[in-house]
């Protein structure tokens, strides 16, 4: 099931009690699954997946990567630990990378992640494959 599918804009301003993504206005195209319904009898490790790909408009999130990943499942209610975030870009569709995030310290909105890309497994690749956005239209 997709939980989202468009374009997440943050205004780079701070709302309550969290930072924003970044302190400049950016975007990201996103699109959410969750397959935590799909099949009962299975208990999936990772059952939510985010297909990511920059829209190159406004500032980049390259450094701060792991605050857009941390913001998006504050808002969308997704755990961290259960998430396959998968980054790539609309031009090379072949060239995608998944987040490996460990926790480094902190506690509830105060987490501090250390974020690292590695290249996608094949099993990844095959669902991706399976549910990636047509690109043409």
């Amino acid at each position: 099931m997709i939980i989202y599918d468009g374009k997440y804009v943050w205004d780079g301003k701070k709302d309550s009690a969290h930072k924003p993504v970044s302190w400049w206005p950016g975007s990201h195209y996103l699109t959410i699954f969750d397959f935590s319904a799909e099949r009962s009898d299975v208990v999936m490790l990772k059952p939510f997946v985010v297909l990511a790909s920059d829209s190159k408009e406004g500032y980049s999130v390259e450094k701060r990567y792991q605050d857009l990943i941390k913001a998006v499942c504050r808002e969308f209610e997704l755990d961290i630990d259960k998430l396959l975030w998968v980054r790539y870009a609309w031009d090379s569709e072949r060239d995608m990378k998944v987040a490996v995030l460990k926790l480094l310290t902190g506690k509830g909105p105060y987490t501090v992640y250390d974020l690292k890309w590695r290249d996608i497994m094949p099993n990844e690749r095959k669902l991706v494959d399976a549910i990636m956005p047509d690109s043409s239209g």
